[in-house]
């Protein structure tokens, strides 16, 4: 069969970027220029406005439930499979069955129980997810399995850190969305130490490759979060960096304590490990060397998009 054409709604700019590199025919429900310091729109990706507006930034779902009413958009006749992420995405296409939808999950909290009862018991609904604990919970909670997309990278984006910098931690909203954001800036005072937030107006912004610049040249990598992993967490293990995180449940997957990095509890472990991996190099090369390892036989971008790609087919073809 001929590869699906799939509308995205706008979603989480890294998770978007890495999903439309899957080289299927993506349709951005909107236009990419409104994430584009975030990161590059993939050639294979077609903007379905002509121009982008600064009027498109404060779209809500009311816009784009107009937006798919609109000619210009011709849905459903020009599409085969709607990707979703948001619950608000959920609830926008749940009266619209006229197509299949994957609705891509990350976190348990983004639907209340009875909107996920409903969404399993739907034909024209799948359910896939890149974070292990949401399929665990899927799968002892509501005794359903669900595919486990673990992210992929191009290793080639992402050489060897020169390891030359200081502690780099990559993460919107830190106050709110880490975990551990006192901590955090308690183990960090004083020592070399970058944090980069999108969202932070006092901050310039920080484009695609300003973000590899920084990952080419870190020491270490702190990580924190609302979730076992970022997008960043995994670009940092590709870019050979060690890993240094607050334990946070499922974090082992990544972090393997003593090998590629350092798992610690409190302000002052974390701030001991930070300093151990800037004051030795050698340590700091070996364990950067373990991640780098780790990513590419885990993280790998071909095993990714080719899981990508079966999923969608399989679904345009039920």
């Amino acid at each position: 069969m001929n590869d699906p054409n799939v509308l995205i709604l706008p979603t989480h700019p890294g998770v978007q970027y890495h999903f439309c590199r899957s080289n299927l025919p993506i349709h951005f429900l909107g236009h990419w220029d409104q994430f584009h310091w975030w990161r590059p729109k993939p050639p294979n990706v077609r903007n379905v406005l002509p121009a982008f507006e600064d009027a498109q930034m404060a779209y809500g779902p009311a816009d784009f439930a107009r937006l798919l009413d609109d000619p210009i958009v011709d849905y459903p006749s020009r599409y085969d499979v709607v990707w979703l992420m948001f619950n608000w995405q959920f609830k926008l296409f749940r009266e619209r069955r006229e197509r299949k939808k994957l609705y891509r999950v990350a976190k348990v909290a983004e639907l209340e129980p009875h909107e996920w009862d409903e969404l399993l018991s739907r034909d024209d609904f799948a359910v896939a997810s890149f974070y292990p604990n949401t399929v665990g919970w899927l799968r002892a909670e509501k005794k359903v399995h669900v595919p486990y997309v673990p992210l992929g990278l191009d290793p080639d984006e992402y050489p060897p850190s020169t390891l030359e910098g200081g502690v780099l931690s990559i993460i919107h909203s830190w106050h709110d969305r880490g975990w551990h954001f006192r901590a955090g800036m308690e183990a960090t005072e004083g020592l070399p130490f970058l944090h980069v937030d999108h969202l932070n107006p006092e901050q310039p912004p920080y484009e695609y490759a300003d973000l590899k610049r920084e990952l080419g040249r870190a020491r270490v990598y702190l990580h924190d979060g609302e979730q076992e992993y970022t997008i960043t967490l995994i670009e940092a293990m590709m870019s050979g960096l060690p890993l240094v995180s607050f334990r946070i449940p499922g974090i082992e997957r990544y972090v393997v304590h003593g090998e590629n990095g350092f798992v610690g509890e409190s302000a002052a472990e974390i701030r001991e490990h930070l300093r151990l991996l800037l004051a030795d190099e050698m340590l700091a090369t070996r364990m950067g060397a373990a991640s780098r390892a780790k990513a590419e036989r885990e993280f790998h971008e071909t095993r990714w998009r080719m899981q990508w790609q079966d999923i969608l087919r399989n679904l345009a073809a039920r």
